[in-house]
């Protein structure tokens, strides 16, 4: 069985932000909110995250990563607020 690189390289909680950006409109930008960390069952790690609007997203901890590494997600600072 794979095991999630998330742990080793990315600490993360939920309540932390971060700015979504999307390739196709590049003017957009979302903030979204770890909401949580599940496993299902079969140990494949999801986080859960929360736009503005309250829907939920749901990533593999993998794919998680994956938008971290290209920059489509980038950690929100304090200071910033984005708007959907």
């Amino acid at each position: 069985m794979a095991t999630p690189t998330l742990q080793a390289t990315v600490s993360i909680k939920p309540g932390m932000r971060y700015l979504a950006s999307d390739p196709t409109a590049p003017i957009s930008t979302s903030e979204l909110v770890v909401d949580r960390m599940v496993r299902d069952d079969l140990g494949m790690l999801h986080i859960v995250l929360l736009d503005l609007d309250a829907r939920e997203i749901s990533l593999y901890a993998e794919q998680f990563e994956a938008a971290l590494d290209s920059g489509y997600l980038v950690p929100a600072s304090e200071t910033e607020r984005a708007f959907a």
